[in-house]
């Protein structure tokens, strides 16, 4: 079961961010908008959790609960995730929210994977289409630096040869000095949408529970993931 605890702004602060949502105007073709029933600010990711420890997780997130009081927060600013991911910003008691998603990460009863821990909190909002990123330039649509030959032309056997015998014989020690998020500037419809929400700033409200939350891939809108509370645990700190 892929499983995660997230916080669900209310009805309220959804129906304000709508309102400058629907004033956004993005050129080109839409991108693909997060229903508003999955809208969340994730706080600890499982991964893949088997049926039968579900419960000892969901023991370990009661105690968490019991630790924590309520907290305030606010969706504000926007940005993108490598111009694929649009996220609205969150502000307000960060200090405490960090402090739960840790704690919510630690009740895991299995180890979680580096690279599905979260890295700052938000909520997504929209995420591009395929084709709707298009690399930087010097790069292909996988994100690799583009080998040129002398005459500054792409490909080709003989600019291969060159290429391994000049700069590109660096081999893994040049990689080390690429990004590691090679789309950082790229430009996608997310872009125009991104730069006007980077004003927003919503209501605060106060955050008295959290929820764990199924996941399956492919089963709800637009393709997108089907979202199940399993279980929510009130803030008694």
């Amino acid at each position: 079961m892929r499983l995660f605890t997230a916080v669900f702004p209310p009805e309220s602060v959804l129906d304000h961010l709508d309102l400058a949502v629907h004033g956004v105007t993005s050129t080109g073709a839409s991108p693909r908008w997060v229903p508003r029933e999955n809208r969340h600010i994730t706080l600890s990711f499982y991964a893949d959790v088997p049926e039968g420890a579900v419960d000892d997780l969901s023991e370990g997130l009661a105690v968490v609960a019991g630790k924590h009081g309520a907290l305030d927060l606010r969706l504000r600013g926007a940005g993108s995730f490598g111009s694929r991911v649009l996220w609205i910003g969150v502000d307000g008691d960060l200090a405490p929210l960090r402090d739960l998603a840790a704690d919510c990460l630690a009740a895991s009863p299995r180890e979680v994977p580096e690279d599905v821990k979260p890295h700052r909190p938000h909520l997504t909002i929209a995420r591009a289409r395929a084709g709707q990123v298009r690399p930087p330039r010097g790069r292909d649509r996988w994100g690799r630096r583009r080998v040129r030959d002398d005459d500054g032309r792409g490909g080709g056997r003989g600019g291969a040869a060159r290429a391994r015998s000049g700069a590109y014989s660096a081999g893994r020690a040049a990689s080390r000095d690429v990004v590691r998020d090679p789309f950082a500037d790229a430009r996608s419809v997310l872009e125009p949408a991104a730069h006007a929400l980077s004003v927003y700033a919503g209501p605060s409200w106060p955050v008295e529970s959290f929820a764990l939350v199924e996941s399956r891939p492919g089963e709800g809108a637009q393709g997108g993931p089907r979202y199940t509370v399993l279980e929510t645990f009130e803030l008694r700190g």
